[in-house]
């Protein structure tokens, strides 16, 4: 992804605060090679509708196959970028090693090739044509699998002057076992032997004989002990064995050589294809990776449009969904429709009743889609390309700079006035907090106008009645609030676009046990307009919604009246040619009957 292409973050570490790189962390659980781990973790949401786009429908192609019972196969695979730079050097010969990371690569990408046979193209295009745009050596893998056995190993039918020699090899070492078992009886009888019998000195085997003996054995002392008390010594009966030995296994080296320079100069010319073909593995496997993550948590790919626009329907907080699943809980997912000429929402209601969680949904939500991750929401979700997120959540404040919470968050208010526009959208919790209320409140308002009038898409979380009322006021802005029963004084986690919300901070109060001349006291300093303001608020919408639905219901009887009436034109002119017709008809027959 080009810088170009890169979402503008304001503030920088934004994805922290949506929890994005918790996303990224499970993602990458689900990936088989440690390419395609580096770039789960570091996956950046980019502002490329195209790109985005096929990305979602390969994840989603990905997915379908999954659900079926069938995907394409994916196993382990190692970094080649070393291995390939090293190849490059003319008469460069790459090591056994080298040759088992470069076949993992050709034999996965030949499994591959072969899933995506003919019979399954017309089910997974996309994928498809992602991996026939790699051209296909199957002759690669098998050349380097004619030389190395599974573990790694040169085969002992490599060649057949390596075949010759190891032959050579495994009947001289029966004759030297042989030969060793002789010898050991008859040392062991004449008392020679220390209580190890036999060792490996110079690669050749010896026998371990006590130092008082070792006169008595012609060959070579190749070594003693540290105590001098054993001398390590390969008598002359096995000396032309170990020779021989040697000979041969010098011989198979070079022969080993000369068969890995041989695949190695055969593999010179497809550096680019093998290149290739890994860069296509880290693809698929991220690819696979978001499709298994996103059946873990019931995501699709909703209608993805180039224009700004949210429209979620049915949608849930990946993360929290997740969660709940092993908790065997009810999750509750929300609506929030910002096609038309609103873009902002004002979000109100008690705390701990789900508003941050549902603005941090809008927020992950969206990250997620923009990195061409599936989404758990209804498909029918229609949601826009930003280019552009500023949020302002949490604690901001900033020992370094020795800022207060809420000047760190004028500071964040100052840049997004600066940066954002109308491909923007802007998160902010708990509007105008962290001061006194009423200039707080009267600061956030100003900021909300102004946002307002640079067109950003917004959803705003706050208790303030001010940013209510003028959200009601305004144009293009809706109030919406978090659900409480006020029964059991519990929230209900279910976001109703329309209506402000109440903190109901006098009923948890009440609730909570606080002695009843406490809460008279505070009702009392309150006051009365104030305390009614919120439900003049939830009155006027109210009031507001149901002259929508009155308006709705008469433009649709106007509809229908107006169609009535072209019905009845319609049939009064129809009739009305009958009548000339018939009369017609009925002249041309007297005619007929003078003639």
């Amino acid at each position: 992804m080009t810088t170009e292409n890169k979402l503008l973050l304001t503030p920088s570490d934004i994805l922290e605060k949506l929890e994005f790189d918790r996303i990224l962390e499970r993602l990458a659980t689900y990936c088989h090679g440690d390419l395609a781990v580096e770039r789960a973790l570091s996956l950046f949401p980019s502002s490329d509708f195209k790109g985005i786009q096929l990305s979602l429908e390969e994840t989603d192609e990905c997915l379908s196959g999954i659900s079926e019972g069938e995907v394409f196969p994916m196993s382990k695979y190692s970094p080649l970028e070393e291995d390939l730079r090293f190849l490059a050097l003319e008469e460069s010969v790459l090591t056994e090693e080298a040759m088992v990371r470069i076949h993992q690569t050709l034999h996965l990408m030949d499994r591959i090739v072969r899933f995506f046979s003919p019979e399954r193209k017309h089910r997974y295009k996309k994928l498809g044509s992602l991996v026939e745009r790699v051209p296909h050596e199957p002759a690669l893998s098998k050349a380097i699998r004619k030389v190395l056995d599974e573990e790694g190993n040169i085969r002992e039918d490599a060649s057949e002057t390596l075949q010759r020699i190891r032959r050579k090899k495994n009947s001289l070492a029966i004759d030297l076992d042989r030969v060793f078992k002789k010898l050991i009886t008859e040392y062991r009888k004449k008392g020679y032997l220390a209580d190890s019998v036999e060792s490996v000195r110079n690669g050749r085997r010896v026998f371990t004989i006590a130092s008082e003996h070792k006169r008595k054995i012609h060959g070579i002392i190749h070594d003693e002990s540290a105590t001098g008390k054993t001398a390590f010594i390969e008598p002359e009966p096995i000396l032309k064995i170990n020779n021989d030995l040697f000979d041969l296994d010098t011989e198979e080296r070079k022969e080993i050589y000369r068969i890995l320079k041989s695949l190695s100069a055969l593999l010179r010319p497809h550096i680019e294809l093998i290149s290739d073909s890994l860069k296509t593995l880290i693809k698929l496997d991220m690819i696979q990776a978001k499709a298994h993550f996103a059946s873990a948590y019931k995501g699709v790919a909703p209608k993805f449009k180039d224009l700004p626009r949210i429209g979620w329907k049915e949608a849930y907080h990946p993360l929290l969904l997740l969660k709940n699943f092993e908790e065997k809980k009810e999750t509750v997912p929300f609506d929030l429709d910002l096609r038309g000429s609103n873009k902002m929402v004002v979000l109100s209601g008690p705390n701990a009743g789900g508003k941050s969680v549902t603005m941090k949904s809008v927020g992950l939500l969206q990250m997620m889609l923009q990195s061409g991750m599936l989404v758990p929401c209804d498909p029918d979700s229609e949601i826009g390309l930003f280019k552009k997120l500023c949020a302002d959540i949490g604690d901001q404040q900033s020992l370094e700079d020795d800022l207060s919470t809420y000047s760190s968050r004028l500071k964040n208010m100052k840049e997004f006035l600066e940066v954002c526009d109308e491909t923007s959208l802007v998160l902010i919790d708990e509007f105008g907090s962290g001061t006194d209320p009423k200039i707080g409140g009267a600061i956030a308002e100003s900021i909300l106008r102004s946002l307002h009038h640079k067109k950003v898409f917004g959803l705003i979380t706050t208790h303030y009645p001010n940013l209510k009322i003028f959200a009601f006021k305004t144009r293009g802005i809706l109030n919406a609030s978090m659900t409480f029963d006020k029964k059991d004084l519990k929230p209900t986690y279910e976001l109703k676009v329309g209506t402000p919300g109440s903190s109901y901070a006098f009923e948890i109060a009440q609730n909570s046990g606080l002695g009843k001349e406490i809460l008279q006291y505070a009702r009392k300093r309150v006051g009365k307009n104030e305390r009614a303001v919120d439900q003049l608020l939830i009155d006027l919408q109210r009031e507001s919604q149901e002259l929508k639905e009155e308006l709705k219901k008469v433009e649709g009887k106007e509809k229908k009246l107006s169609q009535l009436i072209k019905n009845y034109e319609q049939l009064f002119k129809d009739m009305e040619f009958r009548r000339k017709k018939m009369k017609l008809e009925a002249k041309q027959q007297n005619l007929q009957q003078v003639a």
